[in-house]
């Protein structure tokens, strides 16, 4: 294990916030060597309410994390979410004064220039998150995705950007800064997850990622072999848990505990059982009817995947996504949820839990980690990627230097 193949990333989310730390070998070949986690705090909806909170609840994770690997953490990746995070797709071209030059890295850095000073993100009080490419067109036909020491007398370089609204990205670094660590870049919830659980093929067919979590669902639309289009719903697990709360007068806490030991997300699968529990302020037992909880957790699931298809019906993805479906999160878990999804898409679905790692297998093969596994992988990605193919990130980290830069900055790691 070199120290130069260190990756750490800090995944915080509304229930619980993760600190991975990676290794990739010699073969290129990603395991999880540090694992930490605790309950969330101070987040709703992909949204700081109480920045303290979160700065204790980040310390913690990173501390589990940190006696796990028996190594001090300088420097981390962090994962970003919420409605406030928005996208564009947008495409430049350069023109050579030959009609048979040869694609060099040069040419595709000047293509990414020149979408970052069109930009101008600030005086929208936005921040540049990634710019992705999609693929580069030669001579206006050619259509091709890595274009290095092809022939051309033009390039068009199309690109998908991913922006933050300014001060909600100013406010998740700081909180993370208060703890003593460097975010050294940041990875949007959508592309992370879906970097974990997607198949090439899936991107080439079409495909559209969900990850529902505890206040977030994060939408990430791939077409031809790219990400088109990302979005994140202010809308999770918790609205279905402060729905059984609200329905049947309980504690969160025991709302929670039902939702999970006996839920599901279909009423066909319900049984004729009562459940006993104690009502908020109550000491004496109440009996609440299996249909009806399960009733109550449909419709906020419903719900869930009625906004995301009308979204993509209105944007037109609906038939262009031949490979159907990605549920991924913690809600992913609900028993029958895919049934459900089947049923109002209207297409093939599958639960999607993160791949290519090795390491803490008993802990993170699951869908709620496809955030926190999908950033190791994002950065892992493009440090084998080279130069040319370089993701625009607004915090001036040089991805491709990641180990060496990690290393400056994390203390005794490893």
């Amino acid at each position: 294990m070199g120290k130069e193949s260190i990756i750490v990333a800090l995944d915080i989310g509304t229930s619980k916030i993760t600190t991975l730390i990676g290794d990739i070998d010699d073969s290129g070949e990603l395991h999880i060597v540090g694992f930490g986690e605790v309950p969330s705090a101070g987040i709703e909806k992909g949204v700081i309410v109480q920045p303290n909170a979160v700065t204790s609840a980040i310390r913690k994770s990173v501390d589990a994390a940190e006696n796990v690997a028996g190594s001090k953490i300088g420097g981390v990746i962090a994962n970003i979410s919420g409605a406030h995070l928005e996208c564009r797709n947008d495409a430049e071209k350069v023109e050579f004064n030959t009609n048979q030059k040869q694609i060099t890295s040069v040419d595709l850095n000047q293509l990414m220039e020149k979408i970052s000073e069109k930009l101008q993100p600030h005086k929208d009080n936005l921040e540049v998150i990634h710019i992705l490419p999609q693929k580069y067109i030669l001579d206006d036909e050619d259509e091709v995705i890595d274009p290095i020491g092809l022939f051309a007398s033009k390039i068009e370089g199309r690109f998908h950007i991913v922006l933050d609204r300014l001060n909600a990205y100013t406010n998740l670094r700081k909180v993370i800064e208060n703890t003593g660590l460097r975010v050294l870049d940041f990875v949007a919830n959508p592309i992370a997850s879906a970097t974990s659980v997607l198949y090439p093929e899936e991107k080439e067919m079409g495909i559209v990622v969900l990850d529902i979590g505890a206040g977030t669902t994060d939408m990430a639309v791939y077409k031809d072999g790219s990400i088109e289009y990302i979005r994140s719903f202010p809308v999770g697990g918790n609205q279905v848990t402060m729905d059984i709360a609200h329905r049947f007068k309980v504690s969160r806490e025991e709302a929670e505990n039902l939702k999970l030991e006996y839920g599901a997300a279909v009423v066909e699968v319900a049984t004729g059982d009562v459940i006993e529990v104690y009502p908020r302020g109550g000491e004496e037992p109440v009996q609440i009817d299996h249909y009806e909880l399960v009733d109550t957790i449909e419709a906020r699931l419903s719900e869930i995947f009625e906004i995301a298809k009308s979204e993509l019906d209105a944007l037109g993805y609906t038939s262009a996504v031949n490979g159907g479906i990605v549920l991924t999160g913690g809600v992913a878990n609900t028993p029958y949820i895919k049934e459900l999804a089947e049923n109002i898409f209207q297409t093939d679905v599958r639960i999607g839990k993160p791949k290519n790692y090795t390491g803490f297998s008993d802990k993170v093969a699951f869908p709620q980690y496809a955030t926190s596994i999908g950033m190791l992988l994002f950065a892992k990605n493009k440090i084998a990627l080279p130069p040319a193919t370089a993701v625009h990130n607004s915090s001036n980290f040089d991805i491709f230097k990641i180990g060496k830069s990690l290393i400056e900055k994390i203390k005794s790691i490893f």
